[in-house]
């Protein structure tokens, strides 16, 4: 934490993420223990956000929840977020025919932003993901589908502010690996995650976007619980990598256009 931090601000953004993956609720308690936030200095953050609005809460189960102001504040970014609609009428697409949860990144301001998120109905949805979000690109699938992409000039400009952080043991996180697995997914045209972000829960698989000029727009992604994962199929990726071509196609991108490897091809 740098100097110029307000710690008391830092933790009372921290105790808001944690609420934002349970809209179910949670207790202060669990918050505490959670956070390894004394449960003092918990109760007079919650307190503070529940007098300002950011938190509510449930006057049946007690719990803490995210309150209208979080929604006003996402009101309000809403009209910068820039999913044309009709990829996010194929995302929707993916998630009837597929009943998992689906995301759609884009490579924006040199930075990997989750920008739309459908949910499926049998489908496992990754709880520390949401429209915004941004870190961990090297261990997640939207992540590595669009950094495999870049020019390697704008991949290691990237890498020089973005430091690779091992989320579970399974993460494919040090230099050696992370080269290794752009490269693949590169080669391959789809990425996976399988347990790198969340460890035996949840497998992603991911396929870039590709604009007009067939440089990288952003990557569409599936989740799925591990047991529904099957490594010796390639039906679903050959499904998602269709509805990647089809999103890129929209934007207009020739479907021919991309026949070298763009992690490989130079500046």
């Amino acid at each position: 934490m740098s100097n110029s931090t307000i710690h008391s601000l830092s933790r009372g953004l921290r105790l808001l993420d944690y609420i934002a993956q349970y809209p179910e609720g949670v207790t202060v308690k669990w918050l505490s223990a959670a956070t390894g936030i004394p449960l003092g200095t918990c109760y007079h953050l919650i307190k503070t956000m529940v007098e300002e609005g950011y938190v509510e809460k449930d006057k049946i189960t007690l719990l803490y929840k995210l309150s209208y102001k979080i929604a006003y504040l996402y009101n309000q970014m809403r009209p910068a977020l820039t999913v044309p609609d009709a990829i996010r009428s194929l995302s929707h697409e993916i998630v009837a025919d597929l009943q998992e949860t689906t995301y759609v990144a884009k490579w924006e301001h040199e930075e990997v932003i989750i920008e739309h998120i459908a949910e499926g109905n049998q489908a496992v949805k990754v709880r520390a993901l949401y429209v915004g979000y941004r870190d961990h690109a090297f261990v997640h699938a939207l992540g590595k589908a669009i950094l495999s992409a870049l020019p390697p000039r704008v991949l290691a400009r990237y890498r020089q502010t973005h430091f690779p952080v091992a989320r579970t043991a399974r993460s494919h996180a040090t230099d050696e690996q992370i080269v290794r697995e752009l490269q693949i997914t590169a080669e391959r045209g789809y990425s996976l995650d399988v347990g790198e972000w969340e460890d035996g829960v949840c497998c992603c698989i991911g396929a870039p976007i590709f604009q007009y000029d067939g440089t990288i727009w952003g990557a569409v992604a599936i989740s799925m619980p591990e047991s529904r994962y099957d490594p010796r199929s390639e039906d679903t990726v050959h499904y998602l990598k269709k509805y990647a071509q089809a999103m890129s196609k929209y934007l207009g991108q020739p479907q021919s256009s991309r026949s070298s490897v763009p992690f490989l091809s130079g500046p």
